[in-house]
């Protein structure tokens, strides 16, 4: 059993370092071969120099720079994909907003389940701001309905369709599989394995606040930020109709 862990960086320098380490002690401690794949989207804050230095120490740690591409979440996982060498495939964000610590449940788990997410939404999950509601962020109501609408829609025993917190097996996936901007990315994965028949494991946990930094998602209401709601609607209704085309057409799913 062997893991491939990507970690999709964008001006991460205050944490990256911690991350990798944190990761790399639980693998070691469990003596399982594994890689860390950094890919770094054009950071302009000396991330992938921390990086370059990391991977002298530890040779578990390699390094994508994505130079002179457009940003593009799911394309930076796909490369990482592609560069991936191992039997199982995790990505998560690079912020600590997803604990290295689930990656043990990963480890347990994926024996005998072929994908498996952590879902903010299931009852036994807690989020960051539980305890304290002024450090919730702007678009968490939006990516709540947003989870709601596509569990009503498509399929019930999906919580999280924007976890971006998984362990898959790697065959399962091509390195040109992820399509999307940023978190649409994860419905149109879900209703891809989905389609395949292929069983999802959903398991509670604790998300955390991002530890520095900004975040790679839109959280201004702005243009933008209207951008990618429109996005997300639109990825909704495609992934609708081609359920229902699927149902009618194939086999009910």
């Amino acid at each position: 059993m062997s893991f491939s862990v990507i970690l999709p960086t964008l001006n991460e320098k205050n944490h990256i370092r911690d991350l990798a380490n944190s990761i790399s002690k639980i693998f070691l401690s469990k003596n399982i071969l594994f890689e860390i794949i950094v890919v770094d989207d054009n950071s302009t804050d000396g991330t992938a120099d921390i990086i370059r230095q990391l991977s002298k120490v530890n040779k578990n740690v390699k390094l994508i720079c994505r130079k002179n591409k457009k940003k593009n979440l799911a394309q930076s996982i796909n490369e990482g994909i592609k560069k991936s060498c191992n039997d199982f495939i995790i990505w998560m964000d690079a912020d600590f907003q997803h604990p290295p610590r689930y990656i043990s449940n990963f480890i347990r788990l994926i024996k005998k389940n072929s994908v498996i997410i952590c879902s903010r939404f299931l009852p036994k999950s807690k989020r960051y701001f539980n305890n304290n509601k002024n450090k919730k962020k702007i678009n968490e109501n939006q990516s709540y309905i947003y989870n709601l609408l596509c569990n009503f829609f498509l399929f019930k025993d999906i919580t999280d369709y924007t976890s971006g917190f998984i362990c898959i097996k790697k065959k399962l996936i091509k390195h040109d599989t992820l399509r999307g901007f940023y978190g649409d990315y994860f419905v149109n994965l879900i209703i891809y394995l989905k389609l395949k028949k292929i069983k999802i494991l959903e398991i509670p946990f604790k998300d955390n606040p991002r530890v520095s930094g900004t975040s790679k998602t839109v959280v201004k209401i702005d243009l933008k930020y209207f951008y990618l709601c429109i996005r997300y609607f639109i990825t909704l209704i495609k992934n609708i109709v081609l359920r229902l085309f699927f149902k009618f057409f194939f086999l009910k799913v």
